[in-house]
């Protein structure tokens, strides 16, 4: 079974925190419904034991002070809620993990890894690192660029591989709209 990723370019200065009980409000309003079902559905297996429920990991994150350390994931998703307010969702095909599509073009063009390209546990501020989902990746806007270049390379390697070349355009996608905002990228995976 595969995970999809969700893919927001972002401008990475505007996360962090930000001490502003406006903006928090305006966060758990907008994005109060989503807060609801998530609380529910980890509500038995989790958040009773000790997980805290998703506005008060954002609070957390909005004031610096993540309580939480084994429960990461509550953290991740609250971030998720700032890149939704802050950045525009750029993935249009639902991609789900795609390193062994990528990873030989890219060794056989000497390029970085994908994990690598897409900065796989590289958080854009500072959060306990989930145990497993949702996975996290950050992309500046110069790893953005070199993603393009990456992309660019490894494309005609691919050859009539249309599941490659699809991959390749896709993540060229992230990369391409990113740039095209001056922002860089953050990545979910769950």
């Amino acid at each position: 079974m595969g995970y999809a990723y969700s893919v927001f370019a972002v401008d990475l200065k505007k996360l962090k925190p930000a001490k502003n009980k406006k903006l928090f409000d305006e966060l758990k309003e907008k994005y109060g419904d989503d807060f609801t079902e998530a609380d529910e559905w980890f509500e038995d297996d989790i958040i009773k034991k000790g997980a805290p429920i998703r506005a008060r990991a954002l609070w957390e994150l909005l004031y610096e002070k993540p309580s939480q350390t084994r429960h990461g994931f509550q953290y991740g998703y609250a971030l998720e809620t700032l890149c939704k307010h802050f950045g525009d969702r750029v993935d249009e095909t639902s991609l789900t993990w795609f390193d062994d599509v990528l990873d030989p073009l890219l060794k056989k063009a000497r390029c970085p890894t994908t994990e690598q390209l897409l900065g796989k546990g590289v958080f854009p501020m500072k959060i306990p690192p989930p145990a497993d989902f949702p996975e996290i990746g950050t992309v500046t806007p110069a790893g953005c660029i070199a993603g393009i270049g990456a992309m660019a390379t490894i494309r005609p390697l691919a050859g009539d591989d249309d599941n490659a070349l699809m991959v390749i355009d896709e993540v060229r996608g992230w990369f391409d709209r990113a740039k095209a905002k001056k922002r860089g990228l953050v990545w979910f995976v769950y």
